[in-house]
């Protein structure tokens, strides 16, 4: 088959299949994608515009935006997400780190900074966006990275030898803490993130079909209130938080009531903090034992 377009043309046909698809920010993803799929800069495609796009490039990157015109998300096309200024791997086995999420590491940070060589817990690491961004960060602490989908371990693990901190994180395959319960960790960790899946039932139904249908499904659905996982967290992270330690989660848009419940009820763990994000909603909350 043969490819005669341009560059100039490439990119107006790039657009017109994402608008086509609905996609709000068509001419953006555009640029993003030629720029990958034809690896070459924004600047070097304007001076090209008329020159001819090779053919396998050609083809190639068109195979992607036929990709994100079927709602799969740009970064699974592309590959990799950007989170605290580094760019990490991401793919359908694991959900796409967010801009809220950083949230959950300036607060882990600000806690653990006293301590010279601190014990952080990641639970349900995922891409290893929050173990990864800790262990750089904080570069004499020690880093638990849990997770029950041993192929998202591995794209974890990828991610931090890529970024050079795989010597500083363990990797541990499990659900929640329980590889953790009756260890030496009991009563010794400095903090635990998490950012666990928090969707409820009723928000469920209402994804946009780049979430739903392509990101992972147990990464992202709480149960019918979308608080299941963080209570069954609650019960266990007494039993290895230090007298100090504190247990750091973000949340979705309403569900403090849910947070003060289940603090109050299932284990005497008390709110500490409480961040918003930039739309003024509660994102991240840290909570402590009783004593602490």
């Amino acid at each position: 088959m043969s490819f005669q377009m341009t560059y100039h043309q490439l990119f107006e046909q790039a657009i017109a299949m994402l608008t086509q698809a609905g996609i709000a920010n068509a001419a953006q993803e555009a640029l993003w994608l030629l720029e990958y799929g034809l690896g070459v800069t924004r600047l070097e495609m304007l001076t090209s515009g008329q020159g001819i796009v090779p053919l396998v490039h050609g083809q190639r990157t068109l195979e992607l935006v036929a990709r994100r015109a079927e709602r799969e998300p740009l970064q699974y096309v592309i590959g990799t997400q950007e989170f605290c200024g580094r760019d990490l791997m991401v793919g359908p086995e694991v959900l796409i780190p967010r801009p809220e999420t950083e949230l959950v590491v300036e607060e882990a940070l600000a806690w653990v900074q006293a301590d010279s060589s601190p014990l952080i817990i990641d639970v349900g690491t995922g891409s290893g966006c929050l173990a990864i961004s800790l262990a750089m960060e904080k570069l004499h602490s020690t880093v638990l990275a849990i997770d029950q989908s041993l192929s998202a371990l591995y794209l974890a693990r990828r991610n931090a030898i890529r970024q050079g901190c795989d010597d500083h994180i363990h990797w541990v395959n499990g659900d929640l803490l329980t590889p953790l319960l009756s260890t030496q960790t009991e009563g010794k960790v400095t903090a635990i993130v998490a950012n666990l899946p928090y969707i409820s039932q009723a928000e469920w139904e209402f994804l946009p079909p780049d979430v739903k249908d392509f990101e992972p499904r147990q990464a992202l659905y709480g149960g019918p209130d979308g608080f299941d996982v963080y209570r069954r967290l609650f019960v266990q992270a007494p039993f290895v938080l230090s007298r100090v330690g504190v247990l750091i989660i973000e949340i979705g848009q309403g569900q403090m009531p849910l947070v003060e419940q289940a603090a109050s009820t299932i284990t005497g763990l008390h709110i500490v903090k409480i961040r918003q994000d930039e739309q003024g909603i509660d994102r991240v909350v840290c909570l402590q034992a009783p004593g602490a």
